[in-house]
C-alpha cells in the first residue's frame, strides 16, 4: 500500500492567500495597458506572471513531497565458514577439510533462495562472497576470529533482516574476544555444525617461549618454555633450545597422566652481539595429530656489554657508594667517578671532554654543588645534546640554580628551592608498577613493596612537570600523598632522563633490605639494587634512540604472509625527515633482493614484500638525503614457524554448544547436520517482516521550478516588447 503526500513549510492557507493576493494583483496591473492590447494577450500575459510569481511562492514555501511504501522483507540467513587452517587438517576422526565440505552439502543450504541467503568465509578476517563456491574454501587462514565473524553480521543484521546464523567451525578461536560475547549482543539464533574430533587430540606442542627482547653480551638471561602434552598417559620428551640454530642445551622429562604442560627454565648467555633466533624445540611424539607445532622461536637483540657509566657528585656521600657499588654489580660495566672536594676542586682529577665522550650513562648525585666548575657543566651539556642518557639524584645542597644550564634535558623545570628538608615516603600506584624502573617481581604486589620502603630525604623543592615526563613514583608525607613527584622518568626526541628528587637512598637498602635479612629473611629483594639496576638498563637501551629506525610490524611470519616494514627518518634534532630515500637489503642464504620504502608521511616510511619462501631472513636499510647519508639499521625476521593454528587441535565442541543453546539456535556434527533446513523453519522469528519505506524529495531543491518561474518571465517580458507596451 503506497501513501503521498505534499508537505511545506508553513500554512497551505497562506500559501494560497499569497497566490490569490499574486494573482489579484496581476489582473490589476494588467487592466490598463498603453498601448491598449487585446483581451486574448492579457489573459496570456496574466496567465504567465501568475505562474511565474506561484512557483517563486512555492519554492519559498519549501515543499516537499513524501511517498511512503509498506512491503514485506524476507528473512535472511547468514553463514560463516571458518577457513583457517585447523579446519583443513587432519585429526583422529579424519581429514576435517572433507569433513567441513560434507556439512556444506548435507546441510543443503544452498538451495535456498539467493535473496535470502548471505554467505562468508572467515579467519582472522571477514570475506563476502558474492556467488558462493567451495573452491574459494582454501584452509590457509593463518589464525581464527569467530567474534569479529559475529560481528560482521551484527553490523548488518537490523538493516537486512537477517534473523538467524549458520557457523560451520572447529571452534577454536585464538583471535578477538570470546564469541558468545558478540553472539549475545547480535541476539539471532546461531546454528553451529561442528567440525573435527573433541576429544584430546594425541599431539605435543611448545606453546610459548618467554624471554628478554634485549640482552648483553656474557649477561645470561632466563628463557622460560612451556610445553603441551596430550593424548598420551606415558613416554619421555627431549626440550632443546637452539641458538642460531646451534644446540646450546637440552633438558628431558617424562610424561603422566597428572602432567599435562611443563616448563623449563635455559639460560641462554650471548657471546656475539646482533640479533639471535632462539628455537625451542621439543621431540616427536608416535602418532601425533602434527609435528608442525613441536617448536617456536623467538628473537633477542644482543648489545655490546661494554658500558661506561661516569658519576659526578657534589661531595662524598652515602648515596655515592651505595649507587657505585649498584653499577658494579652490572656485568661489563666499568664506572668513573669524579667527587668534589672543597671549593671547585675535585679528589683524584677532575674530568676532561674525554671522559665524558667514552660515557653511555651520565649520573648526577648531589651536582652540581655552588663551587661546581662551569666548563664542567658546559662539557656535561654539550654531552647531553649529543644524546647521552642521565641519572639525576638530589642532594640537599644541590644547586638548582647552576642546574638550569642542562634544563632542556631534565624531567622537570624549577619553579623555587631551598634547603630545609623532610621525611618523604615513596607512593607507588598498582598501574605504576608496569613501568620496567619500577619492576621487582612483575606482579601487581611490587606496589606494595616499593610503598613499604623507609623514608628518604627530600628538600623543599617544587617543579613544574614537563610534557613528556612521566611520574614514575609519587610521595607522602605522614602518609598523606602530596602533589610533588619523587621519581620522574622522561624520552624526548632521542634523549633518556630519570630524576630522583630525594637523597638518601641508601636508607632503602640499610633500613629495609639489610634489616629484613639481619632477622633471617633471605627471600626479601633488595628494591634498592634493582631499582638502580632498573634504570641502567632503561637508560641503556638506546637502539630506539636512533635516527633510522626500520622494523618488521612482527617477527615470525608464517607462510603465504605478507612482511610489512616501518621505517622512521629523523635530523640531529630528531625532527622528522619527509623526502629521505630509504632501500632495503633482504638476504636468506645467498638470495638477496631490495626494496624501497613508501614516504608516508612526518618521517615514517613503509614497503611491503609478498612469497617470500620459508627461512630465516636479515636487513640491512639506508636512509640517504641529497646524497648525505642519514644512518642505517638492521634487523631480522622468520618466515614458516608454527602457526597459532597448531597450538589447539580439538575441536571446541563446548563453545559451540554454548553458542547454540544461548541464542535459540541448534549444534550439529556434520554427519546430523541434513536436518538444519527444517529446524530452521521452525524458527518463530524466520518469517517476512512488514517494513515501511518512507522517501522525501525536497522539491524546493529542484532546479526546473526556478527555470520554469524565469522562463514564464522571459516570455511574459517577451510579449510585452513585442506589443510595445511600458
Amino acid at each position: 500500500m503506497n501513501a503521498y503526500n505534499l508537505g511545506i513549510t508553513g500554512s497551505w492557507w497562506l500559501f494560497f492567500l499569497l497566490a490569490a493576493v499574486a494573482l489579484a494583483f496581476t489582473i490589476f496591473t494588467y487592466r490598463f495597458t498603453i498601448p491598449d492590447i487585446s483581451g486574448q494577450r492579457k489573459t496570456v500575459l496574466v496567465v504567465l506572471r501568475s505562474i511565474a510569481l506561484t512557483l517563486l511562492l512555492f519554492v519559498l514555501f519549501e515543499p516537499v513531497f513524501t511517498l511512503i511504501r509498506g512491503t514485506l522483507e524476507e528473512p535472511k540467513l547468514t553463514v560463516l565458514i571458518d577457513n583457517s587452517i585447523s579446519t583443513g587438517i587432519a585429526d583422529a576422526k579424519g581429514n576435517r577439510r572433507k569433513m567441513l565440505l560434507e556439512a556444506i552439502e548435507k546441510s543443503n543450504f544452498s538451495s535456498m533462495d539467493k535473496n535470502i541467503l548471505k554467505t562468508a568465509i572467515f579467519d582472522s578476517d571477514v570475506q563476502f562472497i558474492e556467488k558462493f563456491d567451495t573452491s574459494l574454501i582454501k584452509n590457509k587462514g593463518q589464525s581464527t576470529d569467530i567474534s569479529k565473524a559475529l560481528g560482521w553480521v551484527t553490523n548488518s543484521a537490523e538493516e537486512q533482516n537477517t534473523q538467524a546464523v549458520l557457523l560451520i567451525s572447529d571452534g577454536v578461536f585464538n583471535s578477538g574476544i570470546n564469541p558468545v560475547y558478540t553472539a549475545d549482543v547480535l541476539g539471532k539464533p546461531v546454528f553451529t555444525i561442528g567440525i573435527g574430533d573433541s576429544t584430546e587430540a594425541r599431539d605435543v606442542s611448545v606453546q610459548s617461549v618467554l624471554t628478554n627482547d634485549v640482552a648483553y653480551l656474557e649477561n645470561p638471561i632466563p628463557v622460560n618454555v612451556c610445553v603441551k602434552v596430550s593424548g598420551y598417559q606415558s613416554g619421555s620428551l627431549a626440550l632443546k633450545l637452539f641458538d642460531n640454530g646451534n644446540l646450546i642445551a637440552t633438558q628431558n622429562f617424562n610424561i603422566t597422566p597428572e602432567k599435562e604442560t611443563a616448563t623449563a627454565v635455559f639460560e641462554f648467555n650471548p657471546k656475539t652481539e646482533g640479533i639471535h633466533k632462539l628455537t625451542a624445540s621439543v621431540s616427536a611424539m608416535e602418532k601425533e595429530v602434527s609435528t608442525r607445532n613441536n617448536s617456536m622461536s623467538e628473537f633477542v637483540n644482543v648489545l655490546k656489554n661494554k658500558r661506561q657509566i661516569l658519576i659526578l657528585a657534589g661531595s662524598p656521600s652515602p648515596d655515592v657508594s651505595f649507587i657505585r657499588n649498584a653499577f658494579a654489580q652490572e656485568k661489563g660495566v666499568e664506572v668513573k667517578e669524579f667527587i668534589q672536594k672543597k671549593g671547585t676542586e675535585f679528589y683524584d682529577k677532575a674530568p676532561t671532554e674525554a671522559d665524558f665522550k667514552q660515557a653511555e650513562i651520565i649520573a648526577l648525585i648531589g651536582f652540581p654543588i655552588a663551587y661546581s666548575p662551569d666548563n664542567v657543566l658546559v662539557s656535561l651539556k654539550k654531552e647531553l645534546e649529543k644524546g647521552k642518557s642521565l641519572l639525576f639524584i638530589a642532594s640537599q645542597f644541590t644547586d638548582y640554580n647552576k642546574l638550569r644550564i642542562i634544563d632542556d634535558y631534565l624531567p622537570f623545570s624549577i619553579v623555587n628551592s631551598n634547603q630545609r628538608e623532610y621525611l618523604a615516603l615513596p607512593d607507588v600506584k598498582p598501574e605504576a608498577v608496569a613501568n620496567p624502573l619500577l619492576r621487582i617481581n612483575g606482579t601487581a604486589a611490587d606496589a606494595e613493596l616499593w610503598n613499604q620502603l623507609p623514608p628518604v630525604f627530600r628538600t623543599e623543592t617544587f617543579v613544574r612537570i614537563k610534557p613528556e615526563s612521566e611520574v614514575v613514583v609519587g610521595l607522602k608525607v605522614n602518609n598523606v600523598p602530596m602533589k610533588e613527584p619523587l621519581i620522574l622518568s622522561r624520552t624526548f626526541g632521542n634523549k633518556k632522563t630519570i630524576a630522583v628528587l630525594a637523597y638518601g637512598l641508601y636508607r632503602w637498602k640499610l633500613m629495609g633490605y639489610a634489616s629484613e635479612v639481619s632477622k633471617g629473611r633471605a627471600d626479601v629483594p633488595d628494591i634498592f639494587d634493582r631499582f638502580i639496576q632498573n634504570s641502567v638498563k632503561w637508560l641503556s637501551v638506546s637502539q630506539d634512540n636512533k635516527l633510522v629506525n626500520i622494523k618488521t610490524t612482527k617477527r615470525n611470519y608464517l607462510n603465504g604472509e605478507t612482511v610489512e616494514f616501518i621505517g622512521q627518518v629523523y635530523d640531529v634534532s630528531y625532527n622528522p625527515i619527509e623526502n629521505a630515500t630509504v632501500q632495503l637489503k633482504i638476504s636468506s642464504g645467498s638470495q638477496t633482493r631490495d626494496l624501497f620504502l613508501t614516504p608516508a608521511g612526518n618521517g615514517r616510511y613503509t614497503g611491503k614484500l609478498q612469497n617470500l619462501p620459508e627461512g630465516d631472513y636479515f636487513f640491512t636499510g639506508n636512509a640517504v638525503l641529497n646524497g648525505k647519508n642519514l644512518g642505517s639499521d638492521k634487523g631480522r625476521f622468520g618466515i614458516g614457524d608454527v602457526s597459532l593454528e597448531y597450538l589447539n587441535l580439538s575441536m571446541n565442541a563446548t563453545l559451540l554448544r554454548n553458542l547454540s543453546s544461548r541464542t535459540g539456535g541448534k549444534f550439529y556434527t556434520y554427519e546430523n547436520c541434513s536436518t538444519f533446513l527444517d529446524d530452521l523453519k521452525k524458527l518463530k522469528n524466520f518469517v517476512p517482516r512488514s517494513v515501511t519505506l518512507r522517501n522525501e524529495f525536497a522539491l524546493w531543491h529542484l532546479p526546473w521550478l526556478l527555470a520554469l518561474s524565469l522562463l514564464c518571465f522571459a516570455v511574459e517580458w517577451f510579449l510585452r516588447k513585442h506589443a510595445g507596451m511600458l
